[in-house]
């Protein structure tokens, strides 16, 4: 949870699959590349820069590409760690036509492929919505960020999660990404320090599970007066594991492009 990792990229020059650019990059158009950071970001996404920024998103590189005859929208989004580049990817993951297959964890849906790659969240957006096009979007992806042998999230083991954690799992550092995961969480979580949380949903039962990482040990004592005995599954001087359950209906408009 609290291990840091240091580089953005790495460039590893072994044949073509391995390298940040490889060989089939040369046959991409680049028709339009642009570079937001910090409050530029508010230029490129409006107010949902916010939101990527209590995750301290750093850098986003913003390409657009013909591949193929087909266009690609591919934004490189990089995070301090591969924790925080999951937990913008966990928001905006909804129904994976397939999910975590590409040997790292990765969300494809119609007109979009997303992923974490070290440090990295990536988006890859294929307007048309061919066959074509979402037939080479794995390439595409590859060809700007390396999706091998790279650091991954550190989950917790107190979670007993296992692949494929895409549309399942989420990890929360803010009031903003709360508030969009769980409604009740976020009244449960109101005047308390925390540095994160994991958090998983049962969408029929609308029950679910957090992990929270607490700032102060002395705030485990204000969960604890505000939830059931029965909804705290394990805590020690660092966490407060809980379950509970959504209390109102989640709007959920994510649409197509799943965000």
């Amino acid at each position: 949870m609290k291990n840091k990792y240091t580089g953005l990229f790495l460039v590893i020059i072994v044949g073509c699959q391995l390298s940040i650019v490889n060989c089939s990059a040369q046959q991409a158009e680049l028709k339009r590349e642009r570079i937001f950071t910090g409050s530029g970001l508010y230029g490129f996404m409006n107010g949902g820069a916010d939101q990527f920024l209590e995750y301290g998103v750093q850098k986003l590189t913003a390409k657009d590409i013909i591949f193929e005859g087909e266009e690609y929208n591919i934004e490189i989004y990089e995070m301090p760690s591969p924790e925080d580049a999951f937990g913008i990817y966990s928001l905006h993951t909804f129904r994976c036509l397939r999910a975590d297959t590409l040997g790292c964890i990765d969300c494809l849906s119609p007109y979009q492929l997303q992923a974490v790659s070290g440090n990295n969240y990536v988006s890859v957006v294929f307007p048309s919505g061919s066959h074509i096009a979402e037939g080479n979007v794995d390439k595409v992806l590859r060809m700007y960020v390396a999706m091998d042998n790279n650091e991954i999230p550190v989950i917790p083991a107190v979670l007993k999660t296992e692949r494929p954690y895409s549309g399942r799992l989420k990890y929360l550092k803010g009031p903003l990404s709360i508030s969009t995961a769980n409604s009740s969480l976020s009244r449960l979580m109101q005047d308390i320090a925390y540095t994160g949380i994991w958090f998983e949903s049962e969408r029929r039962s609308k029950s679910f599970r957090a992990l929270i990482y607490l700032t102060n040990q002395k705030d485990i004592g204000k969960i604890k007066e505000r939830i059931s005995s029965s909804d705290i599954l394990e805590n020690t001087a660092d966490y407060i594991y809980i379950s509970g359950n959504e209390k109102e209906e989640a709007e959920d408009d994510s649409g197509l492009f799943g965000f």
